[in-house]
């Protein structure tokens, strides 16, 4: 690889966890949206958050030191790199929050691996607390033809999760009604 390669590796990708970065994120999501609307291929799109990160996290680099924190959000990195197919584009959207573009998976196939990978997130802290995930799904549709649209909405579904128990997944519906369907 040449320095000019890295250096490139490097702008696209988040030092921490060897996702995507924030920037790229926004560029391939924009690029699959204007996939769907030209040529209808399926879309779905997960936003991920580790639930009570702030509580948890201060408490674990309180104890354990901030390295503990950084390893534990690279291990979940690690993890959705693992569990994707390799035509998924895997992010970190933004300190404790992942997304992950989902081509040709529609809003079903979307909601099942979610939950698959909420599962996999799953973990262990050193003091023995278990930390967890929730996740908001979204898909392009009839109402669903910017990438703005497909964010706000699997970001509303996200929240729902939350405020709803966390450690679970909630499917935005195609309607402008964005949380209703749970899985």
């Amino acid at each position: 690889m040449t320095g000019c390669e890295k250096i490139i590796g490097l702008s696209l990708h988040d030092g921490l966890t060897g996702l995507f970065n924030h920037t790229c994120f926004y560029q391939q999501i924009d690029l699959e949206v204007r996939r769907f609307v030209r040529y209808g291929t399926l879309l779905s799109l997960m936003m991920i958050d580790i639930d009570d990160f702030k509580q948890v996290f201060k408490q674990v680099n309180d104890s354990y030191g901030h390295r503990e924190g950084e390893r534990i959000l690279a291990s979940l990195g690690k993890t959705l790199l693992l569990k994707s197919r390799s035509s998924n584009v895997c992010c970190r959207y933004g300190g404790e929050e992942f997304a992950v573009i989902l081509p040709l998976t529609d809003r079903q196939a979307a909601g099942i691996f979610a939950n698959r990978l909420r599962t996999a997130l799953r973990g262990r802290l050193p003091d023995g607390r278990t930390v967890t995930v929730s996740i908001g799904v979204a898909s392009c549709g009839t109402t669903t033809r910017t990438h703005q649209t497909l964010v706000e909405k699997a970001d509303a579904a996200l929240y729902h999760a939350k405020r709803s128990g966390k450690d679970r997944v909630v499917i935005a519906e195609e309607t402008d009604d964005a949380e209703k369907d749970h899985v």
